[in-house]
């Protein structure tokens, strides 16, 4: 089965368990998010796709291109005619200089 909380989610609305109190146990057995620097440490230079980026750095889409054109930001690599991406290790430094 692809999604087993849903028999879990299933199994105690039939058996009359309080749905916040097992919605509650479900969030508590769902897989840890990774931490940031997890994120910006790769064993090889990841690429980051544009909502990653955003997230790490607060400006808009239209203020990242801006800055891309300007070169205040890194350049992104091609990997197809209308598919870009940037080096983490791009963005890391970004990050930490506090741009």
């Amino acid at each position: 089965m692809a999604y087993p909380w849903i028999s879990d989610i299933c199994t105690a609305l039939i058996s009359g368990d309080s749905f916040m109190q097992t919605q509650h146990d479900l969030l508590l057995r769902l897989p840890a998010v990774p931490e940031l620097d997890s994120l910006m440490q790769p064993s090889r230079d990841s690429l980051l796709r544009l909502p990653a980026v955003l997230a790490l750095v607060p400006v808009s889409r239209a203020t990242w291109y801006a800055g891309v054109k300007s070169g205040r930001y890194p350049q992104p690599v091609s990997l197809g005619p209308r598919c870009v991406a940037w080096r983490a290790s791009d963005i890391q430094q970004l990050v930490s200089q506090g741009a």
